[in-house]
């Protein structure tokens, strides 16, 4: 099962008078791994902010975070001491890293995990997996899955509306609030299965979550127009808009 390590985020001193140059002198010099982020690894307020968080967790390390939008003075001081105009910024034993785009190329190139393993000698850091690809199955051996291992999250990335025209009775809407729910605490290995009208939306969706590091994603290929028309006729047809 996977883990997140992920240390509280850092509070500001409060003494306005403080020098924010030496605020973050004291901050990086307590944590190997330090994120100024927007909000905390919990609860991002950006998804640059997030990305950074993702990456981190997948490398299993410990890491230390400031929400710069609690202290606007933290927030233009990081801005100044990297010569870095935007947040977030990762730094590895008190140097610049970078933001979100810079981190996930080292993270992929492997640079991130020569400097994780200089910042946590004692620690073995090995690489997280790369992204699953996401099987496409078309309607009829979906069902055959999901009859096998009645387990799979069945996911409808289809509107409301959509869901009352046409329906399958085990699946759940994917909205905002279950996408937060499903980063924030399933486990990477949860199987899951995703459904729109003809396959696109559910397609888009299913290679977001793989991304993600979920390791097992299937999208129904022909959606639930293909159910109709192969696995259950009662299913009505509908004119998406």
């Amino acid at each position: 099962m996977q883990f997140k390590v992920i240390s509280p985020n850092v509070e500001s001193s409060g003494n306005s008078g403080t020098d924010p140059q030496a605020q973050i002198e004291q901050m990086l010099s307590g944590n190997s791994v330090f994120l100024f982020m927007k909000g905390t690894p919990e609860s991002p307020q950006c998804g640059f902010s997030g990305k950074i968080t993702n990456i981190l967790n997948s490398w299993k390390v410990p890491f230390k975070s400031f929400n710069v939008l609690a202290d606007e003075s933290i927030r233009q001081g990081i801005k100044d001491y990297a010569n870095w105009q935007t947040i977030p910024q990762l730094y590895i034993n008190k140097e610049f890293v970078g933001g979100s785009d810079v981190v996930e190329e080292m993270s992929n190139n492997g640079e991130l995990g020569e400097l994780l393993n200089e910042a946590f000698p004692e620690m073995k850091i090995t690489p997280p997996p790369p992204p699953a690809e996401v099987r496409e199955v078309a309607a009829l051996e979906a069902s055959v899955i999901l009859k096998n291992n009645p387990d799979i999250r069945l996911l409808d990335v289809r509107t409301p509306q959509e869901r009352e025209a046409a329906c399958l009775e085990n699946s759940v809407l994917l909205d905002q609030e279950l996408v937060e729910k499903m980063l924030d605490t399933w486990d990477q290995d949860t199987a899951m299965m995703f459904i729109c009208h003809v396959g696109e939306r559910s397609r888009q969706a299913a290679q977001y979550f793989a991304a993600q590091g979920f390791q097992q994603v299937y999208n129904i290929s022909d959606g639930i127009h293909g159910w109709s028309n192969s696995v259950d006729s009662a299913i009505p047809h509908y004119q998406s808009s």
